[in-house]
């Protein structure tokens, strides 16, 4: 269920993008709210799912994950949620999406090396319900934008 962010949602998940280890009294102090609504706010939005982690971002180069694809997968009918659970258990997959048009689902996919894409994407592929695969390499990321960052 979607739940809308009003303007003071919104003031407290900028500064706290700013500033993502900063405490709740701090975050109150530089969004210029009372600590109980800080606190309050952060703890509504956890609990309605619009808040989903408090983990460190991770840049994948940096990380050694030197290789970004997508790989475009189409299925066979009725196997979708046999396919995305299986998707899932390879750790390098990061996202599925459901898709429309020529495939079914696209896959975000990182990799340590070019070596390394080839072994996930036979994984992949070996999966009973895949029945053909396109991979595309990113070349450069030009743009990375979360969600947390329109506001």
């Amino acid at each position: 269920m979607a739940h809308p962010l009003d303007d003071t949602d919104r003031s407290i998940l900028r500064t706290l993008r700013r500033h993502p280890r900063a405490s709740i009294t701090e975050i109150a102090r530089r969004a210029g709210f009372a600590r109980g609504t800080v606190y309050g706010r952060l703890e509504r939005l956890e609990r309605h799912g619009v808040i989903t982690g408090w983990g460190p971002e991770l840049d994948t180069r940096a990380a050694g994950y030197d290789v970004l694809a997508f790989l475009w997968l189409q299925i066979a009918q009725g196997a979708h949620d046999e396919t995305i659970t299986a998707l899932a258990e390879i750790d390098e997959v990061l996202e599925i999406h459901t898709i429309t048009g020529d495939a079914d689902l696209l896959c975000k996919v990182v990799a340590q090396s070019n070596d390394h894409l080839h072994d996930i994407v036979l994984a992949v592929t070996a999966l009973p319900p895949v029945r053909h695969s396109q991979t595309q390499l990113a070349l450069h990321t030009s743009h990375r934008r979360g969600l947390v960052d329109l506001f």
